[in-house]
């Protein structure tokens, strides 16, 4: 982000320029990180052992805060924005402040939660009992549920929609606010990970290995791509799609990075080939005609 790539391992993380490799910063952590991590503005949040809530100074690493959190998060996923910090865990999303990391609400939900997904006034979560749920971010209050035909793996968001991705191979585009369904998609094979969006694009990771593109407005299919192994966690986005710079990198399980660019934007020049057909349009020839003869004229006068 930025050209600035954050890297964690169990007990430390690091930031690297992207152009040079050059070490910006690295942190020992003297705790266990159990899930991505999230980044927010100046701040990037990271969960460890045992129920910790860390905020990191992005631009040099240091510790901000660091809060005690009640809920288990031995398998928790973490996300942020504006209005705040969400984790999800077992059946459980909470919303912690920005600020300082105090709780500010809880919401008890049936199955096992997904990695939840905040978008402007609202945060979402799929869940195991094949229902997806739009919460309020400010207050938690359940806005509206969606019924799914299999368990729910995540979804992303944009101003506009939503899309969630579950078990039944289907793909979804829901209105952000009020979740009627604007169109669904069959997948050629089960999605392994939440969706993502970008430039108009949703893109979705599926465990055959492949991964397909729709347009994120109507639904229509893109491109897909086969990957020769499969795919190791979820693939790296760039949402700002630039002509011939890479926009999607996949990591796979044989210890191969791959990179992709949108050929959309290559501006390829055809091919020059020999003209078969001359421009323009024949014109008819006009028959052939003598203009019309004049009669002399003369300056002579005649003299008595």
């Amino acid at each position: 982000m930025n050209g600035v790539l954050y890297a964690a391992s169990a007990n430390e993380f690091q930031a690297v320029d992207v152009s040079s490799g050059t070490l910006l910063w690295r942190t020992p952590l003297d705790a266990e990180l159990v899930a991505a991590p999230a980044l927010q503005g100046d701040v990037i949040f990271v969960l460890a052992k045992p129920n910790q809530l860390l905020a990191l100074n992005r631009s040099k690493g240091s510790e901000a805060w660091r809060h005690m959190i009640e809920m288990p998060i031995a398998s928790a996923t973490i996300v942020a924005n504006a209005t705040g910090v969400f984790v999800s865990s077992g059946s459980r999303l909470s919303r912690y402040a920005e600020s300082d990391g105090h709780l500010e609400w809880q919401r008890e939900l049936a199955g096992v939660l997904s990695r939840p997904t905040a978008a402007g006034d609202r945060v979402f979560v799929g869940s195991t009992d094949n229902n997806f749920y739009a919460l309020e971010a400010s207050t938690g209050r359940l806005a509206y549920r969606s019924r799914a035909g299999g368990d729910v793996v995540g979804s992303a968001a944009n101003a506009d929609f939503v899309y969630v991705a579950s078990l039944d191979n289907l793909l979804r585009a829901l209105r952000r606010g009020s979740g009627n369904q604007v169109w669904k998609r069959n997948l050629t094979t089960r999605t392994i990970a939440p969706p993502s969006t970008f430039g108009g694009i949703v893109l979705v990771t599926g465990n055959d290995p492949t991964l397909t593109t729709f347009d994120a407005t109507s639904g229509m299919p893109i491109a897909t791509f086969s990957v020769a192994a499969d795919l190791q966690g979820v693939p790296l986005v760039d949402s700002t799609l630039e002509p011939f710079r890479v926009a999607i990198v996949v990591i796979t399980r044989d210890a191969r990075a791959i990179g992709l660019r949108p050929s959309g934007m290559m501006f390829r020049e055809p091919p020059l080939a020999p003209i078969q057909t001359l421009p323009g349009r024949p014109l008819s020839r006009e028959p052939f005609s003598i203009p019309n003869s004049q009669p002399p004229t003369s300056n002579s006068q005649t003299t008595k």
